[in-house]
């Protein structure tokens, strides 16, 4: 019988994948205490999550949200969780791994579906959130401005047709 703390942990875990915009299961094996807590300033700075708990307790709240593992977990985990941005705080992960080479993604989680490393990898390459919005406000602007330049274009045009006839004369 699990014991009460195990059962309010795994509760935990649950509430916060549910309210999750995407996750991720990471492998930490080979970060002294220094590199966690860098890792997880990291990943609060860019809006997430990164918390360490047992495999047994993180795969009792998969099946609580309905996911399957189609393996058992091994090693040490930690779940990172994106609260703000679908993508920064796994990017900053990302990026951490590229430099010491000590983590690595298991699994990932959006829009409560299972990603696979590969899926996972995909995920990475979109861009974050501010940048699409900033994109999106830019492509919406652009025609606006070239309209203007078209308008202002042919009013030049015409002025200074106006101002050679004038010239001539």
């Amino acid at each position: 019988m699990p014991n009460q703390f195990n059962r309010q942990k795994v509760e935990d875990l649950t509430k916060k994948l549910e309210s999750a915009k995407s996750a991720a299961l990471i492998q930490y094996q080979g970060l002294n205490a220094a590199d966690i807590a860098n890792l997880r300033n990291q990943v609060k700075q860019s809006g997430g999550v990164l918390e360490v708990a047992k495999n047994s307790l993180i795969s009792l709240s998969l099946g609580k949200i309905g996911i399957k593992l189609p393996e058992t977990l091994t090693g040490p985990t930690a779940i990172a969780f994106c609260q703000t941005d679908e993508v920064n705080p796994l990017k900053e992960i990302d990026k951490i791994n590229k430099e010491k080479d000590k983590t690595s993604f298991k699994y990932g989680l959006f829009d409560k579906k299972l990603l696979s490393l590969d899926e996972l990898k995909k995920f990475l390459t979109l861009p974050s959130k501010t940048a699409l919005v900033s994109q999106f406000i830019g492509d919406l602007t652009n025609p606006l401005y070239r309209l203007a330049y078209a308008m202002r274009f042919n009013q030049t045009r015409l002025v200074l047709a106006l101002k050679a006839v004038a010239d001539k004369k």
